[in-house]
């Protein structure tokens, strides 16, 4: 209940805010998205140094709320709520319930911050969306002792490296993890890790 008034609360400043004209890396994230959905693969006809992750999120917003920047904002939307509830998981996980619901609201309200470029759909929330859904995901697949589960907590790691070249560190730090943890799995993982990168 918390976590959901939290989410309530970050849902209605972000919609307040969501026909904002859009920032120079959304513009430049959007007219790739354009492209992808014109059946354009990436670097074909426009070239950028960044990875094409957060371009296809761009057009997968674009794709199911129309071509609008207010498309943009809500495909945002739905990365910041799905990111609270898995902060919320992680808390839950570490500390108990309240943990989680107050780390979950913390992130929910930090993202926000015009300090971090919070209010732009910037490729940093979609960094840290996959980066906390492999988290998440790495914590259950060591507890199964299984390789195919750390096969794909270390894919969709390996998505947060797609989305921008910085979360890199998070499929690093998970393939420290396994290493210390399990080493038997370690070669699972480190295949679904580079798994996204070999599909770019």
């Amino acid at each position: 209940l918390a976590l959901g008034l939290a989410a309530l609360v970050v849902a209605a400043i972000r919609l307040r805010i969501a026909d904002v004209p859009l920032a120079r890396d959304e513009g430049e994230y959007a007219y790739f998205a354009q492209l992808l959905l014109q059946g354009v693969p990436p670097w074909a006809e426009a070239y950028t140094m960044k990875m094409p992750g957060t371009a296809a999120a761009y057009a997968l917003a674009l794709g199911l709320f129309g071509q609008t920047a207010l498309a943009i904002r809500l495909g945002l939307l739905v990365v910041s709520l799905l990111s609270m509830v898995l902060v919320y998981e992680l808390g839950r996980r570490i500390g108990d319930e309240w943990t989680g619901a107050a780390a979950g609201a913390a992130y929910g309200f930090l993202s926000l911050a015009v300090a971090v470029l919070g209010t732009a759909a910037h490729a940093t929330h979609f960094v840290a969306l996959f980066a906390l859904a492999g988290l998440v995901l790495l914590l259950r697949a060591l507890e199964s002792g299984r390789n195919w589960p750390l096969a794909a907590s270390g894919a969709v790691l390996g998505l947060a490296y797609t989305m921008k070249q910085h979360g890199v560190v998070f499929a690093a730090f998970g393939a420290v993890w396994v290493f210390r943890h399990s080493r038997r799995g370690l070669a699972a993982y480190c295949a679904g890790a580079a798994l996204p990168f070999a599909a770019v």
